[in-house]
This record gives C-alpha cells, structure tokens and sequence, in this order.
C-alpha cells in the first residue's frame, strides 16, 4: 500500500530566507507558485544583486497540512463528538472566497480494511513508497520493494489525495524548512505506525525532500540549477537507502529489510530518511536547520553594512576584510541539519526522554550529507563517504548498503557519553564551511538512563564544527 511521506500533523508556512511560521487549521489560502512577476527595485544593493530572471519561481511562502488528526489516532466524524454540537469540526477548511471547501472530506464513515476506526485495527505497515519517483533499486537482497512502477492502484485518492482518516496509520511532525530562490529544502519527523509509535513500538525517522523549482516537482539536483546566487550547479544523480520494517516481531534487534534506490540528476525523489535508526529503542525527536550565510542566508559582503543609515560611515566601517578567503562568498548548496534522538522506552509514560544530538552538512543541495568526507570540492573523494564506505562499521559491512553510493555521514554533538542534550541551534557562515551549534545538555545522577534522578551538572554548550 502507498504511505505518503509528505503531508503533516500540523500546518506550517516555509518562507524565504531560511524562516518558518506556524499557523493554524483554519482559513486556507491558495496561492500561485509560479506567477510571472514585475521585478522590485529595491535602493539596498542585496536585493538588486539576487537573480531576477522572469523564468524563476519567486514563491514568497509554501503552506503544508493535513486534514486534522488526533493525538488519539481518531480522526473523521469521531473528531466531533455526536453529543457535543457546539464544537467546531477540524476538518472544515475553507476556499479564498470564505466558502467551505470539500478537499478531503469525505461522506462515508472512516473505514480501514474493514474495521471502523476505534474497533481495534491492529494492521501494521511493513513497506511504503512515494510517488512519482525515478528511482531505480539497486539490490533487492533483503526485499522487493513496492515501487511506483509495481504500485496498481486506480482509485480517486490515489497518491496525495489520500484522507488521512481513510489512511490513519502514518503520523508526521517536526515540520520546517526554508526557501531560498528557487530552492526548497523541507524536513519533517515520519513513521509508519502511529498507532505503536504512541506505545514506543514504532519509531520516528527524519526525512528531507528537495525542490529546485519553487515547490512544483520534489527531486535531486539537476543536470544544470541557477542558485540565488546567480552561479550555476551541476548534479550527477544521487543514492538513498531506505529501512523498511520486519514482519518478524517479538525478537530483539531483528534485522530491518533495507532497499538503497538510484536517481539520476533532476530525477523525481521520494523523502530521503537521513536518520537510518537501527533500533526501535531509538526515536527522533526536533530538527534544525541552518542555511549558509545564516538565517538571511547573505554572504559576507552582503548586508553588513546599511550603506542608507545616517549613522554609518562606509568609509569607516566595512565587512571587506580585504582577504582573499573564498568563504566570505556565499555557497547555496550547502546547509547543515541536526536532530535529536529519543529513548522509545519512555514513551508509554509520556514523550520520549532525550538522548543525543547528530549533525551533518548537506552538500549539493543534500544529494550528500558529510561529516567527515567532501563531495563538492576539487580534492573531493566521493568513494570515502560513509555507510557506501563501511569504513568497518560491523552494521554496514556485507549489506546493501556497502558500496551502494549512498552518502550519509552523522557525527554525534555532544561528545560525554553520560550526557543527554536537546534544543540545539546551528548557525553556518558564507562558504559553508564552518557550522556554530549551541544546544542545552544535563547529566543525571548515577546511571544514564535514571531519568527519575537528580541533574548534576546542567549547562549550555556551544561548539564549532570544522
């Protein structure tokens, strides 16, 4: 069966320039993506510098929802309750004109393999795709995918029509992302089962997709891509890996089926699972983002200075440093990512307590993400990169996923192995080649996982990477 990865628990708008605001479940408004605009002019040269071609996308916000579902699982008519006819109902959204708007409402009770919803559904999903996809399977040793190719379903709701209270199995959340020129980068917290996920059974895995032409189609990065920046990037094609499910259950640290997929340059993408959890035990908890140049996404020489302030002498203060470091130059195509982790364990008592933090640097527009290899550079080694190198991790070797091409380097953040962390924010410079991360970390007292015990050291950490 498909399992749509994009769709969320909760509105979001992603805005330019690296911001995010959250709205509400109310008025919808639709907006055209790709609407030829008259060109501003601006008097700040930053914004007369940024490319203005006609051709590009300009999308000023992108909005993402779901019809509504409870935190519960219920969803459909049993969000209203039949005796409470003064609540509002969730799933009412309404078109720009203030009328109500029919989009995934339906007028059939909320039915799943034959259970309504509440009479105790107990089908759990093992496999999921996301459609249209080019990606081709490069070992189907562990399984057969489901692909979109394979996929035959003809139905009215197929693909990113589904309602999720038809489909209530899947739970998002930790939506954000950012825009910048034509690109989209949009992460988001997923899985499979919510209804074991509430349990701690099923986990959360954190997935990106991609967009290069203001949210209209969702791939890697093309044969030939025009940045914000006005310099042009070449893609090659990319791989990614997937970690499916086991239908084995009720055995520790059963293997999880794993597919890698191949994707040419501007090939159409499904969500990319970046966390590649290999234990139940281990959930995702609140991601980060950081765009090069920053929040404003702005090189050096960019906005440094406000050349229109009265109280600024430009001869006096300036942000050229006169140094011939390519890094005051800002590079598009990288950005870095952090998420936390979470102990599955504690779930059943509440929210999962955090663990750890993880950081990578995307590359190409996240095609790759590195810690400790290069993929963009002139010296680069792309065939260094890990898991596709094992570099003798016992959990890669003599798995598809050894010399499979997929990049996807995580380094831990916070270094005491008796320490929990969470909260972490990142800020990266121009070039991309250093990241400043913050986050806060606690230990307890005793053994690590005595969540009950009394925090001896609690402070907040800060760190350069590379």
């Amino acid at each position: 069966m498909r399992q749509k990865l994009l769709p969320l628990c909760a509105a979001a708008l992603l805005t330019g320039a690296g911001g995010l605001a959250v709205a509400d479940d109310g008025l919808i408004i639709n907006k055209s993506m790709t609407r030829t605009i008259k060109v501003p002019v601006f008097e700040q040269e930053i914004v007369n510098s940024k490319v203005s071609e006609a051709e590009h996308a300009f999308t000023d916000m992108l909005l993402f929802y779901v019809p509504m579902q409870a935190a519960s699982g219920e969803s459909g008519d049993l969000l209203v309750p039949s005796e409470d006819d003064t609540k509002a109902d969730p799933r009412e959204y309404y078109d720009i004109d203030g009328t109500t708007s029919t989009y995934g409402i339906g007028d059939t009770n909320p039915i799943l393999q034959g259970y309504t919803q509440g009479d105790g559904n107990t089908m759990r999903v093992l496999t999921w795709h996301q459609c249209p996809s080019d990606g081709a399977a490069l070992d189907t040793t562990d399984m057969a995918p489901v692909t979109c190719a394979t996929d035959t379903r003809t139905d009215a709701f197929v693909n990113l029509k589904d309602q999720s209270w038809y489909n209530p199995l899947d739970v998002s959340k930790g939506h954000r992302g950012f825009i910048d020129g034509d690109f989209v980068m949009f992460l988001y917290g997923w899985s499979p089962n919510w209804r074991l996920n509430a349990k701690g059974n099923d986990r959360y895995d954190l997935y990106i997709r991609r967009s290069f032409d203001g949210g209209q189609t969702w791939t890697t990065l093309p044969e030939s891509f025009k940045a914000s920046n006005g310099e042009t990037f070449a893609g090659d094609g990319t791989v990614t890996c997937e970690n499916y499910r086991s239908s084995v259950t009720g055995v520790p640290d059963t293997p999880e089926p794993h597919v890698c997929f191949e994707y040419p340059a501007g090939g159409k993408e499904q969500a990319r699972n970046v966390t590649q959890h290999k234990r139940m035990r281990i959930t995702t908890l609140d991601p980060r983002f950081a765009p090069s140049g920053g929040p404003r996404g702005l090189a050096i020489a960019d906005g440094c200075v406000d050349s229109t302030d009265p109280t600024i002498d430009t001869t006096v203060m300036t942000c050229d440093d006169t140094s011939e470091d390519d890094t005051d130059a800002r590079n598009p195509s990288r950005y870095g990512v952090v998420y936390e982790t979470g102990d599955n364990n504690t779930v059943v008592d509440g929210e999962a307590e955090p663990l750890d933090l993880f950081y990578s640097r995307g590359e190409n527009f996240g095609d790759d993400y590195v810690v400790w290899a290069e993929t963009d550079t002139t010296t680069a080694d792309p065939s260094l990169c890990y898991p596709s190198n094992a570099h003798d991790d016992p959990d890669i070797v003599d798995t598809v996923i050894e010399g499979s091409g997929f990049c996807n380097e995580f380094d831990r953040l916070n270094t005491r192995s008796d320490t929990h962390s969470s909260e972490a924010d990142m800020e990266m410079n121009p070039g991309g080649t250093k990241v400043y991360a913050v986050w806060a970390q606690w230990v307890f007292e005793g053994d690590r996982d005595n969540y009950d015990g009394e925090i001896v050291e609690s402070d907040a950490m800060a760190r350069r990477l590379w």
